[in-house]
This record gives C-alpha cells, sequence and structure tokens, in this order.
C-alpha cells in the first residue's frame, strides 16, 4: 500500500508499513480484556527480541510489558507509554481480522497504539545515537482504569527513573496524519455512579401497599441533572449521565418491583468541581429516597483523575512534530470530556499525550463503536511522530 508522508518519516520506517500492519490485524483479532493480556503480551515479546531488545520485563505487573532501549551515551530517562486493552463489547467492523474473541473488541485503538509502540521500539534498538535511556511501557487494563495506578503503586517511575513520559492516542475526529496537541487540561476526570433504590414490592394495581422504586429513581435522575445546571459555575466544565436504569422485567407488567438500579458518569476538569459535584450527589440522593420512604445504596467510584498535559513538554513535542511533518500537520486541538488513566502519570512526572488522527473516507466511525477499526495507513506517521519525539526530548534534557 502507499505509505502515508512517506517522504516525512524517520528513516527505514516507510519500508515496514505492510508489517505494522499485519502485527495490527493479529492484535485486533485477538483483543485481551483488563489485565488479562497474556497473548499480546506474548506478541509484544516476540517482536522485541526479533528487533534486539533484551532489556524486557513481563513480571512487574500482570498483564504489563516493561522494555527499556538505552542510547549511545549517558543522559535523562524518559517513559513512552501505549495502553494495549480491548473494550468488553462485540466487534462488527466487517474485515477479515475481526475479533475472534465474541463480546470483546479493539474499539478504542489500543492494537494500533500498541502496534506503533513497537515501531518504536524497532527504530529505537536500529538507531542509538542518542543519549539517555528510552522505557516503553505497554500497559493493560486502562479502559478500567487500573492498569496506570497499578504500575505506578508497584513503583514503575520510581525503579526505572522516569523523568518525563508521553503517550498518544487514536482520534477519528482528526484527518489522517495529522496530530493533535493540547497544553494544559486535554481530557476529563471519570467517576462513577452506582443507586439502587430499595422501595417495596407490590401488585401493580394496589400501589398503596407497596413503595414503588421506580418513581423515586425518576426523581432522582431529574435532580441529578441540576447539580451542573445549577450548582457548577457555569464557567467550569463537567457532564454528569444516569446511563442505564433497571427494575422489574417487562414482561411483568402489573409488579412493582422492590428494587430499582441506576449507574452513571461523572466528567470534570478542576478538582474543585469534581470534590463538590461528589458531595452534592451524596447529600441528594439518600434526601430524596429517604423523602419517599426508600432506602439507597449509593457507590461513587474515582476512577482517574483529568488529563492536564505539562505545557512546556507539550510545546516541545509540537514543534519537533511540526518540523518532522510540517506545520500543516500538527494542530492545537479542544479539550474534550473523555477519561483516559494516562493522568495517573501526568499526576507525577511532567509529560504529554497527542492525538494521532485517522480520519478519512473510510475511517469516520466513533470510538467505543462495534463498527470502529483503527486506519493502518497512519502507523508509520506514528511510529515516526512518537521515537522523534523521544529522541529529540532526550537531546534537549542532554543541554
Amino acid at each position: 500500500m502507499a505509505v502515508l508522508l512517506a517522504d516525512r518519516l524517520l528513516p527505514d520506517v516507510a519500508q515496514w508499513a505492510d508489517e505494522l500492519t499485519a502485527i495490527r490485524h493479529d492484535l485486533h483479532s485477538h483483543p485481551e480484556y483488563g489485565f488479562n493480556t497474556e497473548r499480546t503480551v506474548g506478541v509484544i515479546c516476540d517482536h522485541l527480541r526479533q528487533w534486539g531488545v533484551t532489556d524486557i520485563n513481563t513480571d512487574f505487573v500482570k498483564g504489563a510489558v516493561i522494555a527499556v532501549i538505552e542510547g549511545n551515551r549517558p543522559g535523562h530517562t524518559i517513559g513512552v507509554r501505549a495502553d494495549m486493552d480491548c473494550l468488553p463489547m462485540n466487534d462488527r467492523c466487517g474485515k477479515d481480522w475481526v475479533s475472534q474473541n465474541e463480546g470483546y473488541a479493539h474499539a478504542c485503538g489500543h492494537d494500533g497504539h500498541t502496534t506503533w509502540l513497537l515501531g518504536v521500539a524497532r527504530y529505537l534498538a536500529s538507531h542509538r545515537d542518542f543519549p539517555g535511556k528510552v522505557v516503553l511501557v505497554f500497559q493493560p487494563a486502562e479502559e478500567i482504569s487500573q492498569g496506570a495506578r497499578t504500575l505506578i503503586e508497584a513503583g514503575l517511575l520510581e525503579k526505572y527513573g522516569i523523568e518525563e513520559i508521553y503517550g498518544g492516542h487514536t482520534e477519528p475526529m482528526l484527518p489522517k496524519g495529522t496530530i493533535g496537541f493540547k497544553p494544559g487540561p486535554l481530557q476529563a476526570a471519570s467517576d462513577s455512579l452506582y443507586i439502587t433504590v430499595k422501595g417495596k414490592g407490590t401488585h401493580g394495581g394496589r400501589p398503596h401497599l407497596g413503595v414503588d422504586p421506580i418513581p423515586v429513581a425518576a426523581q432522582i435522575v431529574t435532580a441529578l441533572q441540576t447539580i451542573v445546571s445549577r450548582k457548577v459555575n457555569p464557567i467550569d466544565t463537567a457532564v454528569l449521565s444516569i446511563c442505564s436504569i433497571n427494575a422489574g422485567r417487562f414482561e411483568a407488567m402489573n409488579v412493582v418491583p422492590a428494587e430499582c438500579t441506576l449507574s452513571g458518569t461523572i466528567r470534570t476538569f478542576l478538582p474543585q468541581t469534581r470534590v463538590q459535584i461528589e458531595e452534592v450527589v451524596k447529600t441528594m440522593v439518600p434526601s430524596i429516597a429517604a423523602a419517599n420512604g426508600c432506602e439507597v445504596e449509593l457507590k461513587y467510584v474515582h476512577e482517574c483523575g483529568s488529563v492536564i498535559n505539562s505545557p512546556a513538554q507539550t510545546e516541545a513535542a509540537l514543534k519537533v512534530t511540526g518540523e518532522l511533518l510540517g506545520e500543516d500537520h500538527v494542530k492545537v486541538i479542544d479539550p474534550f470530556m473523555s477519561s483516559e488513566d494516562f493522568s495517573e502519570y501526568l499526576q507525577r512526572v511532567p509529560g504529554c499525550i497527542i492525538r494521532v488522527g485517522i480520519k478519512d473516507d473510510e475511517h469516520t466511525v466513533s470510538l467505543h463503536n462495534p463498527n470502529f477499526d483503527f486506519n493502518d495507513e497512519v502507523l508509520p506517521v506514528a511510529v515516526s511522530v512518537v521515537a522523534n519525539m523521544a529522541i529529540k526530548r532526550l537531546e534537549a534534557l542532554a543541554k
């Protein structure tokens, strides 16, 4: 296939396009969830060893691969991370490399992320004219917001001496070959909300003999919508979405159920807004339930913080990428409300995560859609961009 931006890529990378595509298709066909990424780990390690990378650790955290590539002279240490897990959903991409694991799909581009980091490893291992070390972090469990935190708690940053960290993510809203940058806040913090409203079941024709949890749940949903519209400063940004309501059985049209469950997500940028919403939810929900004679169980889970890219590191990455690809292929983008556990690293060391555009006439489907598939044309571009960012950053730190 024709290689996108072939004349602007790092040496040799364009020649790897077909091989990278084959790796990506293999990973897409065999998605693995959470920390259970044994096959993916095997694929990664096989390729790393084939390309001369020998400092490989698969025992640090279950499902993760940590590999170190040293330059030809002393210097600083940076990390480059790719997430490698899939989503618990069916794959409807309709391609020959459709998922073979029913109920699991690479619908967020992590197969592409893993592949391009393998390409970065290949390039760095064969072009070691740089100072310091690059620590390659193949991370599991991003989709359940546990992978980065688990690696950090296990001492990843300290053990490997990582001073800065970089990453990338697929972006179907950007044209293929365009790299998106955003100094400062890029993605929102994510919290999950689980509510069980407990009433008293009864006959649908005798509602006065029970306590119906369904209208109480409806009141809770309506009230929760006023938190963002009436309690959060309009200048701030927040989203509160109730995404599931479940009660009774569709066939039992004359039975008032005893319980109704709700779940949802809360997205915020500012830490104080995150705290405020949690406090209001924990006051509002029990009060509404009690006023209607119901009991309630409420579980509020902190998933991951907001992604706040370090300005200096992001601006440096933008500059060297513009020099590599041309200014027409870099873009400062607006923040958005999806979350990323890359935030866990950025709370401890400076760095940034970029967005890698994949959109063309064929690739227009949003992330987390069963029809989503990564755009293979972008793989050599992503390899060149990420490898170049790492090398140029180490050179700058060494000055």
